[in-house]
């Protein structure tokens, strides 16, 4: 069942980022990409800024890392031929910079982008990319476009200025933009979908494990797409540029972080506290020291996957879940060596998406299989709790009783009535605790010394219950311990139990809780499946799904039976 499985998964990634990269890949015949240059403005300390270069102005070879450190003002000019054929009217110009600008194509001004500035107060940033239409060309052939800039809220840390001019017809560089944009709004939307349907499968539910971190994940991977599509889409002024890559490297480091740590948990690996803090330490070595912010993210994004498919091999067990992440965690691997770069803009999320929907369906479909247990568990504990309430009111049991009060009337009236009281007070309890999924410990403790005191009298032999407890606030399933107290008398007979005493040990440590009761062994040759013992099991396997465990056996010359309970309290 894995195979087509983690085939389908795989199918729906590449087709995914198939079309996304179809979209997303321009008609290089129709765009132009023009050469650039660079040279600082020279310009008097006062009055207006100069609308062209000087005739010696120093040009250089664009140099994006250099430019990276100019604040301004300063001169940009880009370069291209003119194409032999074009149509005037279907020609637009965009232009990346971080900075204010004026633009003016070959000696003809543009709309400008902000207000280009001396210093920082008299600047006025601009957005970081715009559109222009474009007039036609200049006669000699040959475009120009100059820019005057300044970059005073550029931030330091940012190695590259990224300045670019493009030249293509107007429909492809608004639509080019947008269509593999639906593409990721389909995925976003799928993602969300699948949150909410996970949200509603886990209403009312205990949480399973590793439910919070796989929220997270989905929380991040709603985030990214988001986070990337604010530039393209929205656009903003470029000192919001540094703001925005810190972000998408604070998601890339949050989704690094949680989804090994979701899978370690979801599948019961166990993962060194050594190993977890050396992992984390290397993903903000990663993040802090690695030259560029792509590099940064590829290489935290590489190391999550990496982590993310140790953990899946050493995981046990559930392999027709196990195989399809893993495989999709190897795609990723090998998506990042081919695509490099261009994995971060869009196929990552993709890759995050296809994910997290598969997590998210999958924990959903665990729970409805859970809840289907729980309802054949409820029915058997019905049933179980049925014949209980039967034997505790079996005629033989209650023959025997009411024949012990016919003598103790004639022979000790004082022990008759207490015993009366203590008949009438045990078949209250039954009736209640019948009624009820859990009951506090100190009612179930009641209940047992109750029917203690009622074979005790019976028999003229004093049976006792000690209880060794630091801690006492806990709810369990009716009737548990006194079923056990109901099969040591039944097993080990009225005599052994007044000799020993039972005693029951309860210890908490955090959220672990272990409740041992011990009693007389007796002479039984078999003691262990009977209808108590199904009860208590079913009882514990609803009331606490995967996070119980019954043990009991010989132990000397106790019988013991140990509760071990997680998250009870």
């Amino acid at each position: 069942m894995q195979i087509p499985r983690s085939l389908a998964v795989i199918v729906v990634l590449f087709v995914a980022v198939a079309a996304w990269l179809l979209a997303a890949t321009p008609d290089m015949t129709a765009v132009r990409l023009l050469t650039g240059e660079m040279a600082p403005a020279t310009q008097p300390a006062s009055g207006a800024l100069p609308t062209r270069p000087p005739a010696d102005a120093q040009w250089r070879p664009l140099d994006q890392r250099v430019l990276a450190g100019w604040r301004g003002p300063y001169w940009l000019r880009w370069r291209s031929p003119a194409p032999a054929t074009q149509d005037p009217d279907d020609r637009a110009l965009r232009v990346s910079l971080r900075g204010a600008s004026r633009l003016y194509w070959n000696g003809h001004p543009l709309a400008g982008n902000g207000v280009v500035g001396r210093t920082a107060a008299q600047e006025r940033p601009g957005r970081i990319d715009i559109v222009r239409a474009l007039p036609p060309s200049a006669a000699a052939g040959t475009d120009e476009l100059l820019v005057l800039a300044s970059s005073h809220y550029r931030s330091g840390y940012l190695r590259s200025a990224d300045a670019i001019a493009v030249v293509a017809p107007a429909q492809m560089l608004y639509g080019q933009v947008l269509r593999p944009w639906l593409i990721a709004a389909f995925a976003t939307g799928a993602l969300a979908a699948a949150c909410l349907y996970f949200l509603a499968a886990q209403r009312g539910r205990p949480r399973t494990p590793g439910a919070r971190l796989l929220l997270a994940l989905c929380a991040v991977g709603l985030a990214l797409p988001v986070v990337e599509a604010w530039r393209p889409l929205l656009g903003y002024a470029y000192p919001w540029h540094a703001p925005r890559l810190l972000l998408l490297l604070a998601l890339h480091l949050a989704a690094a972080a949680l989804l090994p740590a979701y899978l370690a948990r979801h599948f019961g690996v166990a993962v060194p506290v050594v190993a977890r803090a050396a992992y984390l330490t290397m993903l903000v070595a990663l993040a802090a020291f690695v030259p560029s912010f792509d590099a940064r993210s590829a290489a935290v994004l590489l190391l999550s996957l990496l982590a993310s498919a140790a953990v899946l091999a050493r995981a046990r067990g559930a392999a027709e879940e196990r195989t399809p992440i893993l495989a999709l965690s190897l795609a990723g691997v090998l998506a990042m060596a081919v695509a490099r770069g261009a994995f971060l803009d869009g196929p990552y999320f993709l890759l995050l998406a296809v994910l997290m929907g598969f997590l998210l369906m999958r924990h959903a479909a665990q729970l409805r299989a859970l809840d289907r247990h729980n309802a054949t568990l409820r029915e058997e504990r019905a049933q179980l709790s049925l014949q209980l309430l039967q034997r505790g009111i079996h005629p033989h049991w209650l023959m025997n009783t009411l024949t012990c009060l016919q003598e103790l009337i004639e022979q000790a009236p004082p022990r008759a009535s207490r015993l009366v009281e203590s008949l009438a007070e045990q078949f209250d309890r039954l009736r209640d605790s019948s009624t009820r999924p859990s009951v506090a410990l100190e009612d179930e403790l009641a209940l047992c010394r109750n029917h203690l005191d009622i074979v005790g009298l019976a028999s003229d032999q004093p049976l006792s219950l000690e209880v060794d407890a630091d801690d006492t606030r806990l709810s369990l399933p009716p009737g548990i311990l006194h079923a056990q107290i109901e099969n040591a008398l039944t097993h080990a007979g009225a005599s052994a139990c007044a000799q020993r005493p039972f005693r029951l040990r309860v210890r908490r440590q955090n959220e672990r809780w272990t409740l041992e009761l011990r009693s007389a062994r007796g002479s039984a040759p078999h003691r262990g499946r009977g209808t108590g013992t199904r009860y208590i099991e079913a009882s514990l396997a609803t009331a606490y799904p995967d996070r119980w465990r019954f043990d009991q056996g010989a132990d000397g010359a106790d019988w013991c039976g140990r509760i071990e309970l997680t998250c009870a309290s």
